[in-house]
């Protein structure tokens, strides 16, 4: 983001009896930088601006935020910042969207000054406008006495529209009179809003102005001296301070925090100083002059650009080497990795074993060692040449030597047991690894056809193994330098196929007749048998006839030649007559207390309903399983004779019967 500076000398006409030169500044009195952070900042404070606050990236006409960007604002007709003047993204600035009308847009006081000085003002602005030509910001800043009388004033006239967002500095010079110490500072905005004059503000300071003071050190061109710690001179520090104060004082001050903080150096109130030898460390030094009886007063002095004194310690070249592990097997890379200390920005070393140089560089990194060659009880060592300043010596610097430790690969071995080799389909195989010098937690990794399965566990089962799978196991044993061993030949499994029995679920048939059981079997059957065998002909058939009295349940067991076994389940229901009993007792003894369709008749019923003598329909189902209670409504009905209807499908010719009756109600 582009910055330019506008200073506006502006003291023609005024009083004499204040300094007049400007040549140097002090620090910053006042500076509004209106704060960072994230987010929107907090709006300003009661009186200081006739402005509404709004929270937004584009405050309206009237309005004005605190913010650290602003983007896409009305149709892009203003600059999108991201980051206030200084290039800060969390700095704060002013957003100001004028007020219809001219106005004083901005009013502080400003306290702590010193009388009969002179201050720079300045403040930091944007034209926000891009694109087509519209009002331009035209500002006044005003320095005034607290009863309003102006004791500087500077208007910018029209602020030009540039391509890019551009900040100006823009800064002019004003005089205290004597006695004086708080001045007001007012900002007027001079261009009617509406369409344009939209601006940003930032960095508001005041420094106070005074004597031009240059700094030149005896013997040495740059102000910037980095000197040994061993081989010091006493400097001799010469400051020139312009003639501007009626009666003139003078302080030397030293910083050693990089310039945050300044220190007065007891009894140097000369224009010359004379700096002995010190200890290592940064030391900044600069010369401040103020008007006799201001001096030591921030607000009322200027002070010299610092002069930069860098002591360096005398180095002690390094460097330290050790093993990147602890552990280094046989096979493996050995690494030794290097720390050095004090070696400079491009030190020079070597790698060496047992003596011998194996590698060199250069660099203020030194890379490690690596070699796949190494032996047990090789030695390791480095040595280094720094190029540090202030070295004593040549600066060569040797390292502990490390002694190699190749640790040997351990002879490991597993092996795997199957609780059973040949199993029929439906099995499930326990597996069990035993070790061989596992250590005391050795690790697992079991797998079926070289596929990784289960857990890092001793024991791994499966269920669903098919013929000639391989079952074997990975171990690493607990011990270092420990590779993967595996069983040599694992388990081969042989898998017997499960014999098939296809039979029908259930057959029908009437009262006194018999029927043919005639299940598919696959498989090489060794032995079968029947369960029951009442009712059966023929029970040493694999397709015997039956006749059973009432509905029976007939499982086939069938074996293999090879063990694997099968079963099977057909049902034969009897169809008798559809008859019901003759009389029901409803008095909750559990027994006979429902009339309905007895539940060893195979049938499905379409509708079975009961009425009362006067005809009145008291039960109603198309439940086989459903019966009469005895009640209607939730009433319990008279003992008496009932009339029953019920309509069926018969399993034996698939036609619809019908049949009907009487029940005695017994209570």
């Amino acid at each position: 983001m582009g910055k330019c500076l506008l200073i506006i000398c502006l003291l023609a006409g005024m009083r004499t009896v204040a300094q007049t030169c400007t040549g140097g500044l002090g620090d910053p009195i006042v500076n509004i930088t209106f704060g960072q952070g994230v987010g929107y900042g907090p709006a300003l404070g009661s009186g200081i601006t006739n402005l509404i606050y709004q929270a937004a990236d584009c405050p309206l006409d009237g309005y004005y935020t605190i913010a650290n960007h602003t983007s896409n604002c009305f149709n892009n007709t203003w600059f999108s910042l991201t980051q206030d003047h200084t290039g800060n993204p969390n700095g704060y600035f002013m957003l100001i969207n004028a007020s219809f009308q001219p106005s004083q847009f901005y009013v502080q006081t400003v306290n702590g000054l010193c009388g009969n000085t002179s201050y720079q003002f300045a403040a930091w602005v944007l034209n926000m406008i891009q694109g087509l030509p519209e009002i331009q910001p035209d500002i006044t800043f005003q320095i005034e006495k607290t009863d309003g009388t102006v004791l500087q004033s500077f208007t910018t006239g029209s602020i030009a529209q540039p391509s890019t967002p551009i900040w100006n500095q823009y800064a002019f010079y004003f005089n205290t009179p004597p006695g004086i110490t708080t001045v007001v500072l007012r900002m007027i905005n001079n261009a009617p809003g509406g369409v344009g004059n939209d601006l940003a503000l930032d960095d508001i300071t005041f420094r106070p102005a005074g004597s031009s003071i240059q700094n030149v050190v005896t013997g040495y061109v740059s102000d910037t001296l980095n000197l040994c710690v061993n081989a010091q001179p006493t400097l001799s520090i010469n400051g020139t301070v312009e003639s501007c104060y009626p009666s003139e004082s003078v302080q030397w001050q030293e910083s050693v925090d990089t310039g945050k903080t300044w220190t007065d150096i007891a009894g140097a109130t000369a224009d010359d100083l004379s700096r002995v030898p010190s200890s290592a460390g940064l030391f900044l030094y600069r010369l401040t002059a103020a008007q006799t009886g201001n001096l030591g007063i921030s607000s009322c002095e200027v002070a010299s650009t610092p002069v930069e004194v860098n002591v360096s310690p005398i180095p002690n070249p390094a460097i330290a080497i050790a093993l990147a592990t602890d552990t280094n097997c046989v096979g493996s890379p050995v690494t030794v990795n290097a720390q050095v200390t004090d070696g400079g920005t491009d030190p020079s070393y070597q790698w060496m074993v047992n003596g011998t140089v194996l590698s060199s560089g250069n660099g203020a990194a030194i890379q490690p060692f690596t070699s796949s060659s190494l032996n047990n009880g090789d030695i390791v060592s480095a040595s280094m040449i720094s190029d540090a300043v202030c070295l004593i010596g040549n600066g060569e610097a040797t390292s502990n030597p490390v002694t190699v430790v190749i640790t040997p690969i351990p002879v490991t071995a597993v092996s795997v047991v199957a609780s059973a080799a040949r199993v029929c389909a439906d099995s499930v195989v326990v597996f069990t690894a035993t070790p061989g010098n596992g250590g005391v937690d050795p690790h697992f990794q079991w797998q079926v056809n070289g596929v990784n399965a289960g857990g890092d566990t001793a024991v791994f089962d499966d269920g669903s193994l098919r013929n000639g799978d391989v079952v074997n196991v990975s171990m690493t044993a607990d011990l270092a330098c420990s590779l993967p061993v595996q069983d040599p030949q694992g388990v081969t499994m042989t898998i017997y196929p499960l014999p098939v029995i296809d039979m029908d679920t259930a057959i029908i048939i009437a009262g006194g007749s018999s029927v043919r059981l005639d299940p598919a079997v696959t498989g090489d059957i060794g032995s079968f048998s029947w369960t029951p065998t009442s009712g059966m002909a023929d029970a040493n058939s694999m397709t015997p006839v039956v006749g059973p009295v009432g509905t029976t349940a007939y499982t086939l067991s069938v074996v293999t030649t090879d063990g694997c076994t099968a079963s099977a389940t057909e049902v034969v229901k009897v169809f008798y007559d559809v008859r019901l009993p003759a009389a029901f007792t409803p008095n909750g003894d559990g027994h006979n207390d429902v009339f309905r369709v007895p539940p060893g008749i195979p049938v499905t019923i379409r509708r079975f309903a009961v009425y009362n003598r006067q005809g009145l329909m008291v039960f109603y189902t198309s439940n086989v399983a459903l019966g009469w209670d005895g009640t209607y409504n939730g009433k319990v009905q008279p003992a008496g004779t009932y009339v029953w209807f019920v309509e069926y499908d018969n399993p034996l010719t698939k036609a619809v019967g019908e049949k009907q009756g009487t029940v005695i109600l017994v209570r």
